[in-house]
């Protein structure tokens, strides 16, 4: 992203970005900007010279050259103002796609450089959805904010200006009574986007229940159970609510803003009678008069309506920069962009006295934990859910750092290697993998249209699929294609444990991957796994205990701690948790 002061970021930072991604197209909506405020003081001037060498037409001195020279200012004025407004509607939307095509990439960029953590909070989710959710709209509608001030700000000028020449009290006036029309529609705006942040959770969970109602993912289940209807009302309820809050917030602030606008609609026409006596004592020409009369209506109305709108969408941005400081200051992992390969051996793992809690939570979810592990063994985790599995994977393959404790690493502490190394050192096919809608052998190797997949299609049991797909291990998955192939749970997930095996690291992680298969074939996997991996460490986390019989060593974890260490005979021969566990399962299976 373009450089900032992270420290000192506002409004007229996002300006300066906009500036910096396109300055021709700043330059040019800048230029329309200031011609735009000009236009009406300059206006005032030739409408008021106009209706005065007008009203000689009569006289014996009639200024015929004067008047059809305002005339045809006035005509190129008018044809400006219309040019003008289609101008910028046309650079603002040349502005929106360039942000669109240079910002938005860096936004995301952002996005999967943040650190895993801050990734999985609530507060930082809402966070997201406020500031990234549109951006590129969001920073045109800053920049056309600012440029409409700027084109109001001169206008007001050029008019008080004018004004001060005949009566200088009216101006001070003016200022006097505008002021708190500022502070309070400031006030409004800042309020108004504080009621969208207090809301944030609902709006999440109306994306969350929109996605529901039109994905294709769960169309088969709201048709069978037809529950669309459940699901519908509560996302109508939680709109309603949203709409009620804010609607309650926007007319309470908007009600002052009115209040106010009332004394200067009372202040315009005092005004008005004021001049009027002007005119009568011939300190006033009527053309000047006129011309002023018409600026001070306008004025008025800009002040009370459109002044009003922009202070409180300035108000708005001003809140949404606050928010937009905090999302840049969010702490990265800048190693995420690291693509170099490292070729690093595995040797051993030793993990001493590790405790580990989340940042919003009191209570840790590993507790002490001391383990040794070795290069060529498979290893089996197992444990009730809680019990701190999917937490402990996590911190091993360098997504949760800040842990107490100590990781060793082939005798060499764990936080010293860069992500890269921990990445190629350690391959994990998780209980919750992606499924990308794209070629079969994208999905195993992005980006390498090179790559051989056959040795991994066959150690996995893939062949049927591919030979019975159109275009073999190039053709699409998923429905997103309209030549895309639907395929079954499982497959997708031997689609996954490919993945990891094609990468080829020495130290390979399942955890619990394999829930949509049958606890035959699940077994068979992790079999026939545990001999394609004979050379690497495997760590597998399973449910289906019938699967760990075949590691080298089973890890009992409970509450944090590791309740029990040994092979499976062993733990047998216990009969303590492993083994009720075991024997519950067997149970089940018999009956």
């Amino acid at each position: 992203m373009v450089d900032l002061d992270r420290k000192n970021i506002s409004v007229f930072s996002i300006v300066k970005i906009c500036a910096r991604y396109s300055p021709m197209l700043f330059v040019m909506c800048l230029a329309l900007t200031v011609m735009d405020g000009l236009l009406v003081p300059m206006m005032l001037l030739v409408v008021a010279n106009f209706i005065d060498s007008a009203i000689t037409l009569a006289s014996n001195e009639p200024q015929t050259y004067i008047m059809m020279k305002n005339a045809i200012f006035m005509g190129v004025g008018y044809f400006y103002m219309q040019l003008s407004q289609e101008l910028k509607l046309y650079f603002y939307d040349l502005f929106e796609d360039t942000l669109r095509n240079k910002l938005k990439p860096e936004i995301i960029k952002k996005q999967f450089s943040m650190d895993y953590l801050l990734f999985e909070s609530t507060h930082t989710q809402d966070l997201l959805l406020r500031v990234t959710k549109n951006i590129e709209m969001r920073f045109i509608k800053i920049l056309k904010s600012s440029n409409s001030i700027v084109t109001l700000a001169i206008q007001v000028i050029g008019i008080l200006f004018t004004l001060y020449k005949y009566n200088w009290w009216i101006v001070i006036i003016f200022v006097f009574i505008i002021i708190p029309i500022i502070l309070l529609t400031f006030k409004g705006g800042k309020v108004i986007y504080e009621s969208e942040k207090k809301v944030g959770f609902i709006t999440r969970q109306m994306n969350y229940l929109s996605d529901v109602l039109s994905n294709r993912e769960a169309s088969a289940e709201r048709t069978l159970f037809n529950y669309s209807h459940t699901i519908n009302k509560r996302f109508k309820d939680a709109h309603l609510y949203r709409s009620n809050f804010n609607t309650k917030t926007l007319a309470r602030e908007t009600l002052r803003i009115k209040l106010c606008n009332i004394v200067i609609n009372i202040f315009t026409i005092i005004l008005i009678v004021t001049l009027s006596r002007q005119v009568y004592n011939n300190l006033l020409s009527v053309g000047f008069f006129t011309s002023i009369v018409g600026c001070m209506i306008n004025l008025t109305k800009v002040i009370s309506v459109q002044l009003s709108e922009l202070i409180l969408d300035f108000s708005s941005h001003n809140e949404y920069v606050k928010d937009f400081k905090e999302f840049i200051q969010l702490e990265e992992n800048k190693e995420v962009f690291d693509n170099n390969r490292e070729e690093l051996k595995f040797e051993s793992l030793h993990i001493k006295n590790l405790f580990f809690k989340y940042k919003d939570s009191k209570d840790y979810i590993i507790k002490g934990l001391n383990l040794y592990l070795e290069k060529g063994k498979s290893y089996s985790l197992v444990g009730l859910n809680g019990a701190g599995k999917t937490t402990l994977i996590k911190i091993l393959v360098g997504l949760y750092r800040d842990f107490e404790g100590e990781i060793l690493i082939n005798g060499k502490d764990i936080k010293s290697y860069t992500f890269a190394e921990l990445r190629s050192m350690f391959s994990l096919v998780s209980q919750d993998y992606a499924k990308y809608y794209v070629s079969l052998k994208d999905n195993i190797a992005f980006n390498k249209p090179e790559a051989d997949i056959n040795s991994v299609i066959e150690k996995l049991e893939l062949g049927d699929l591919i030979r019975d797909l159109p275009d073999g291990e190039n053709s699409y998955l998923g429905k997103m294609y309209d030549n895309g192939i639907d395929i079954s749970g499982g497959q997708w997930q031997r689609i996954a444990i490919a993945r990891a095996l094609y990468k080829n690291s020495p130290f390979v992680i399942l955890d619990e991957p394999t829930s949509s298969l049958s606890p035959t074939a699940e077994s068979r996997v992790y079999s026939n796994f545990s001999k394609i991996a004979k050379d690497k460490t495997l760590l597998m986390i399973s449910h289906r205990l019938g699967s760990t019989k075949i590691s080298d060593e089973i890890i009992v974890l409970d509450s944090g701690r590791i309740a029990e260490l040994g092979s499976h005979e062993e733990l047998m021969n216990n009969d303590n948790i492993y083994a009720k566990l075991f024997n519950k399962q067997k149970e089940m299976y018999y009956e």
